[in-house]
Order: C-alpha cells, then sequence, then structure tokens
C-alpha cells in the first residue's frame, strides 16, 4: 500500500515538473516584457526625465509628476474624452454583438459563410482599415455623404463625420465597433449554444414569449460570459492609439485626442518621459479600479 502510494506521489510530483517546464516560457515572457516595463515605468515617473539627454536616476522628484496631471487641463481632458468613448464603443459593441449572435444562433440560410464574413474587419490591418474608412467617410466626395445627397439630405445638414468636433469622436467609436464586433459576437454565440434548449421548451410550455426567454433565460445562463466581455471591452477600449491616430490624428482641434494619443505625444514629440509615464500609470490605476468595481459588483447580476 505505501509502495502504490510512493509510485503515485513521484508521479506526480513528475507531472508538475513536466507542467511547469512547458509553462516557464509564458511564465518567463510575462514577467520580462509585462512586469519588469511595468515597474520601470513607474520609476521613471518618479525621477526627472523630461528632457533629451542621460537619465539622471539620482534625481528623484516624487509625485510631482502626477500632481502636475491635476493642473494640466489638457491632460485632463483627454482622460475625459478617453472615458467618453469607452462609453460609447463597450455599450454599443456589447449590444450590438449580442444580437448580433442571437441573430446567427438562428437556423439561417449560409449561416456559416455569414459568420466567416463578420470576422474579416477583426483581422484586418488597422491602418488598412484607417485608410478605408477615411475615404468611405470623406463629407465632401465620400460615398456616405454622396448617397445621402441622392436621398436629399440638404448639404448643410451632412454630417461632417471625421472632420466635426462634435461627430469625430462618437464616429472612431463606431468604427471600433465594427472592427471589432467578430470577437464579441462569437463569444457571445458559443455561450448561446451551451444554453440547454430544455429550458426554452419548458418556458413555452408555460406560455412565455421571446422576451421573457431572453430576460428570464438566456441573459442569466450568459451573464458569466458577459461580465467577461465588460471586462475585456473596457479594457480594450483604452488601447485604440491606432486607430485614432490613422483615422483623425487627434483632430479636428483636440476632439479626438484621447490619453494614449496624448501620452504618446508627450513622450515622442515632446520629450517629457516620465511625465508620460506618469499619466500611463494614472490611466492603470484608473482601469484597476473599474475593473475592482466590476468585479465586486458581478455578484448582483452574474449567475454561475
Amino acid at each position: 500500500m505505501s509502495s502504490t502510494r510512493f509510485r503515485r506521489s513521484r508521479f506526480s510530483l513528475k507531472e508538475e515538473r513536466t507542467a511547469l517546464l512547458f509553462i516557464a516560457p509564458f511564465i518567463l515572457g510575462f514577467l520580462v516584457l509585462n512586469f519588469s516595463p511595468l515597474f520601470y515605468s513607474i520609476f521613471l515617473s518618479l525621477v526627472n526625465f523630461n528632457e533629451l539627454g542621460a537619465l539622471r536616476t539620482n534625481e528623484f522628484i516624487g509625485l510631482k509628476n502626477y500632481t502636475r496631471i491635476f493642473g494640466d487641463r489638457l491632460a485632463l481632458a483627454a482622460y475625459i474624452r478617453s472615458f467618453y468613448f469607452t462609453v460609447i464603443y463597450a455599450g454599443g459593441i456589447i449590444v450590438l454583438s449580442l444580437f448580433m449572435a442571437l441573430f446567427l444562433n438562428r437556423s439561417l440560410y449560409l449561416r456559416v459563410p455569414s459568420r466567416t464574413m463578420i470576422y474579416m474587419p477583426y483581422v484586418a490591418n488597422v491602418i488598412a482599415v484607417s485608410m478605408v474608412w477615411t475615404i468611405v467617410l470623406n463629407p465632401f466626395e465620400g460615398p456616405v455623404n454622396v448617397l445621402l445627397r441622392l436621398f436629399g439630405v440638404p448639404e448643410e445638414s451632412l454630417p461632417m463625420w471625421l472632420l466635426g468636433v462634435r461627430s469625430a469622436l462618437p464616429t472612431v467609436a463606431a468604427i471600433k465597433v465594427w472592427r471589432n464586433l467578430a470577437f464579441q459576437t462569437i463569444v457571445f454565440l458559443a455561450a448561446l449554444q451551451e444554453v440547454p434548449r430544455e429550458l426554452y421548451e419548458c418556458a413555452e410550455i408555460d406560455g412565455a414569449g421571446w422576451w421573457k426567454k431572453f430576460y428570464r433565460i438566456t441573459l442569466p445562463m450568459i451573464s458569466p460570459t458577459m461580465f467577461f466581455l465588460v471586462v475585456v471591452t473596457i479594457i480594450g477600449s483604452f488601447n485604440s492609439l491606432a486607430l485614432v491616430k490613422g483615422l483623425t490624428g487627434g483632430g479636428p482641434g483636440s476632439a479626438t485626442r484621447i490619453i494614449t494619443l496624448f501620452v504618446y505625444e508627450q513622450a515622442l514629440r515632446y520629450s517629457y518621459y516620465s511625465y508620460a509615464n506618469a499619466l500611463a500609470c494614472l490611466l492603470f490605476l484608473f482601469i484597476l479600479i473599474i475593473t475592482l468595481l466590476q468585479w465586486k459588483a458581478q455578484k448582483l447580476w452574474v449567475h454561475y
């Protein structure tokens, strides 16, 4: 009996070592490529490296870069624009992807090719996407406004899209929704297909309509998946530098200068490296707080 236990313990120990060997490259890469830059960024935000030249690590200035942020109206405006962008993007993509998944979950003609076509924008190059939408939404010669003119929309009522101060940021958010819609749709679709059909059949016997089945069965059953997508989507909404840079460059004026673009400009255009790292660290703190609040709030609506 003791020899059998000894063999099992040796076998399990060997399995653990093999597992550690397989995951070691990922752990090493994660520590080197993720954790090390994070701590170095925190370090840079606490020293004076706001000009070109040698890094003066002995000039420790504490939280001066952070206090500078709250006196910088451009930085605060960039944070506010980023949160506004997040509300539009996250709300839009969660709702649209859910209804797209509900549509694709039905028995439809050419359902498989439709899923493939929905996924195509997600794998497209972000700069190519930016160039195409810049041409399509050109307010003067773009095909969208040309069609609106043909339908009789007055010239003064035509949207300016990416060139309008008020319309530029929502337009960029809508383009990001279009580009990333496939990922959320496919994840929602996988969750919908895991909902037992017997629940719907029992509800139909009791006389439940489409809305009651959706509200009482579908939403509770896919709520863990929805929680995951909400968290991932909100975090991903702050990673929009390439799209904004390609579509508007932060314009018109400062209408689309979100915080990631502002950090990029502070570091690479003005050489305020420590200040840029302080801005990035504060953004990381905001995202962490939002994620923790979501984690706490999941008890109110997520059903496991």
